[in-house]
């Protein structure tokens, strides 16, 4: 496949065409999984969506004319007093790995795109299935043990997109880091800058402390100890946000939903269903956004 890098950018060459209808189209992609929830009673907050992307400069997916389908995957709800994984989102040969749970014992695998934050143990691994560059960062367990009974003993943040491990150091007491969400990763392939895959703040256990901050790129917060205890925040929608942890006996957050976005030339002959997805037309390229899953037709392109 063609690498952009190597043609002038927004010309039909630039994708990898030569000319006439009927032709294969390259498309450039940003691919986010949906983030990992996080569980119950200060429970570690749930990784970010894995993050996989060409733009800029990297090898484009090459499409011939057809039907393809499109897998945004969903950041679903806490399952019981554990998270659940986010669910997968693929684009053609491109699939990125929904961000892991937050969990808190070895029998509750929290490994994905970014790895849900541990508790008892060491938080959990991203970028798993492997990738380079990597889709995501591993998690990071609590402060264990605190230096006080009643400091913070709240679960950890998961990883964000591939730039934030989730955490800080094992056995800082209080509002540490070691219980922030990881950072997400910034991408502009939309026209704009937009950070994605943040993890989600750990919940707390620790009578008034405040829980974990959610990662930049729509990580939710964790929840506080204070009187009954906190809920966790939801991840962001469409930006694959990992939910935050629930403070004792509070609930921990849904994963945010992931998102697709693609860039072609404006010349490109493509269309998008349902229609809740859209495709925007610029002076040299297209942005086709998947907000759900859906179908991408590709015909080729017209002069």
């Amino acid at each position: 496949m063609p690498i952009l890098g190597s043609r002038g950018a927004g010309s039909a060459s630039a994708f990898g065409l030569t000319s006439g209808g009927g032709q294969p189209v390259f498309f450039d992609y940003l691919v986010v999984a949906g983030g990992g929830s996080a569980g119950d009673s200060a429970s570690p907050g749930g990784g970010g969506g894995g993050m996989r992307t060409s733009f800029p400069g990297g090898t484009q997916e090459e499409l011939a004319p057809g039907d393809y389908t499109i897998t945004v995957g969903a950041g679903p709800g806490p399952n019981g007093g554990i998270g659940t994984t986010g669910g997968d989102s693929v684009f053609s040969t491109i699939t990125a790995a929904g961000g892991g749970r937050g969990a808190g014992n070895p029998t509750n695998t929290g490994d994905g795109g970014g790895g849900g934050g541990g508790f008892t143990i060491d938080g959990f691994r991203g970028n798993i299935p492997n990738t380079s560059p990597p889709q995501g960062a591993p998690g990071f367990t609590r402060g264990n043990p605190p230096a006080h009974p009643n400091q913070n003993t709240g679960g950890a943040g998961g990883g964000g997109g591939a730039s934030g491990t989730g955490g800080g150091t094992p056995g800082q007491p209080g509002p540490s880091p070691s219980i922030n969400g990881g950072a997400g990763t910034s991408n502009s392939i939309s026209g704009s800058a937009v950070t994605y895959a943040g993890g989600g703040g750990g919940g707390t256990n620790g009578m008034t402390w405040p829980g974990g901050s959610g990662g930049s790129g729509g990580g939710g917060a964790g929840g506080a100890g204070l009187g009954p205890g906190g809920d966790g925040t939801d991840g962001l929608g469409g930006g694959g946000g990992g939910g935050g942890g629930g403070s004792s006996p509070g609930s921990g957050g849904d994963g945010g939903n992931g998102i697709v976005i693609l860039r072609s030339p404006h010349i490109a002959n493509v269309n998008v269903a349902p229609g809740s997805n859209s495709i925007s037309t610029q002076p040299d390229h297209k942005v086709i956004t998947f907000n759900v899953s859906g179908t991408l037709t590709v015909d080729g392109y017209n002069e």
